[in-house]
């Protein structure tokens, strides 16, 4: 599954998926190697099917203009542009990890110019994230001490999972890279299903904070 960092409390399993270890412990951050096996096909289809918009501005995360293409696909993209490569993905993960997809951030760099700066998610829930085309490297850092949590060189068909709790506490990026010249495709799938809450705790979608189940 890749590195672990140590500096969230293990919790145990509340729904079986592979994100978890055979002790019901869960690694968070979680790199899962090849989980997706047709990536290349998939790549073609997501980069011909989904409607990419230039430089857009971001979406519930941070503000300034983006280097890349992007597209959110939201429960209310869902219902009235429907996509089918991103309705399968969305199936495929909800079935594997008995999660469900709310929206879909997708990314689109068309070389190793095109970056993701250092950021922290605005969501308020976890995310597992599908990488396809070239590889490129994703880095995690503390977010008070700016210590390196998680470096890991996320290729085709690769899956990364953190929670929201890692979020809080951490940034995010997708470095440049001049050796790379090919696209790069990832997609964010924002769950409502918290795999890090104990049991007895559900997700609020409406007030986007967990709260203890009677």
């Amino acid at each position: 599954m890749g590195n672990a960092w140590s500096g969230f409390p293990k919790v145990k399993r509340v729904r079986p998926s592979m994100i978890w270890d055979a002790k019901g412990v869960m690694a968070d951050p979680a790199h899962l190697p090849g989980w997706l096996s047709n990536s290349e096909v998939m790549m073609e289809r997501l980069r011909r099917d989904v409607p990419w918009a230039l430089n857009p501005r971001a979406s519930f995360s941070w503000y300034e203009k983006l280097p890349q293409s992007a597209y959110y696909y939201g429960c209310d993209e869902m219902w009235k542009k429907p996509c089918a490569v991103l309705n399968e993905l969305v199936g495929r993960v909800e079935s594997e990890f008995q999660c469900n997809v709310f929206a879909v951030w997708c990314n689109l760099l068309k070389d190793g110019g095109n970056h993701i700066d250092w950021h922290q998610d605005k969501w308020g829930t976890d995310c597992i994230t599908l990488s396809f085309g070239t590889p490129r490297r994703f880095v995690m850092r503390d977010k008070k001490s700016k210590e390196t949590i998680a470096n890991f060189l996320l290729r085709s068909g690769d899956l990364y999972f953190f929670s929201e709790a890692a979020n809080q506490k951490t940034e995010h990026c997708v470095p440049k890279d001049d050796a790379c010249t090919d696209p790069r495709i990832s997609l964010l799938f924002f769950i409502d299903y918290p795999y890090s809450r104990p049991d007895g705790w559900l997700y609020d979608a409406t007030t986007h904070k967990y709260k203890q189940h009677k």
